[in-house]
């Protein structure tokens, strides 16, 4: 079975609820169902396990943001950096990055390859508070990491509420979202 297979099969267990766990701010215990029931397979799969994991939570919060209908653009390229996720759009970014975040899954556990991307991302999103990275484990490289292992400050499971509760915070009137 693929990575997003394995992802949609649960994901397809709880759509029933997802919208209504999601507008309770119950994100972080679908986070938590979600790749508590995949984690087994997931360790079946022989690729690289940063990999894996890497891509599995990149398609969980893609599909989460969408249910949570968060304005967001995923995999784009701006002034020549990619970027996994951006909310909510490359013209907010471009005029008001103070209003933008960048979620990145460098997919690895190799140290300067992490600090590359970061000071890739920095060339187009100078504030660094707006500049989330997904991996396996907790690592200090100065800005907001959240783990998949749980482990560190910023456990994976909360990234949509936090996702939430910046954009609750911002004047601008595209970020429109559940009222939670």
């Amino acid at each position: 079975m693929e990575i997003k297979e394995i992802l949609y099969s649960s994901i397809d267990k709880h759509s029933k609820y997802l919208v209504s766990d999601i507008a309770q701010g119950k994100s972080s215990e679908v986070i938590r169902v979600i790749y508590q029931e995949c984690e087994d397979q997931l360790d079946k799969l022989r690729e690289n396990k940063s990999v894996i994991l890497g891509i599995f939570v990149e398609g969980l919060v893609h599909y989460l943001l969408t249910t949570a209908l968060i304005p967001s653009q995923r995999k784009i390229t701006s002034n020549g950096v990619y970027v996994d996720i951006l909310i909510p759009d490359i013209n907010t970014l471009n005029t008001f990055p103070q209003d933008a975040l960048i979620i990145s899954f460098p997919k690895t556990n190799d140290l300067p390859t992490i600090k590359n991307r970061l000071d890739e991302i920095i060339k187009i999103q100078p504030i660094k508070e707006n500049i989330l990275f997904v991996l396996e484990n907790w690592i200090d490289i100065g800005i907001r990491i959240y783990t998949i292992n749980g482990k560190g400050d910023f456990p994976f499971s909360n990234i949509i509420n936090d996702i939430i509760s910046f954009l609750t915070n911002k004047k601008q009137s595209k970020l429109k979202l559940f009222r939670i």
